[in-house]
């Protein structure tokens, strides 16, 4: 009984690490205020760095940080991360160049509950933005950005992150 415990418990703290995982690749990190109980930028960090293991090029922390902070004139390799942390959580299939429209609204309803129609909105709208593109990783952060953007827009409270 208390080994079927531990997995329960080993289990439930993967899923809170997959969670906030996805947060940062989808949108950065929410980490502005200390008072709601938000992680640092570095927190941030260290807990999708282990993420980057599977990725070719393997990310530098400079480029860990750059996703986070969600910075528009990211590095390439940065741009790669991002796309190989889609990949492993199949928000953004493998040899697709969009984003899953059903798993990634799931993870928006997981953060923001009852706005499941402005997601489904909002992903749309950047997929179909970005369908020209033909780099994966160059779509894996133009949607991302482009949700950012209209997620902010549609009055969703995402702080902004300083470094």
């Amino acid at each position: 009984m208390m080994q079927c415990s531990r997995m329960t418990t080993t289990l439930k703290m993967t899923n809170l690490l997959l969670a906030v995982a996805c947060a940062a690749v989808l949108m950065g990190s929410a980490t502005a205020d200390e008072e709601e109980g938000s992680m640092t930028v570095d927190e941030v960090v260290e807990l999708i760095e282990p993420f980057g293991d599977a990725c070719t090029p393997k990310p530098s922390r400079e480029n860990i940080v750059e996703m986070v902070l969600n910075k528009e004139d990211a590095k390439h390799e940065t741009k790669c991360f991002r796309h190989c942390m889609l990949e492993q959580f199949e928000l953004m299939p493998e040899d697709q160049l969009q984003y899953n429209e059903d798993k990634t609204v799931d993870m928006i309803n997981m953060m923001f509950p009852d706005r499941e129609d402005d997601g489904r909105r909002i992903v749309k709208t950047c997929n179909e933005e970005l369908k020209a593109e033909q780099d994966k990783c160059e779509a894996a952060h133009g949607i991302a950005m482009c949700m950012l953007r209209e997620m902010r827009s549609s009055g969703f409270k995402i702080p902004e992150i300083k470094e």
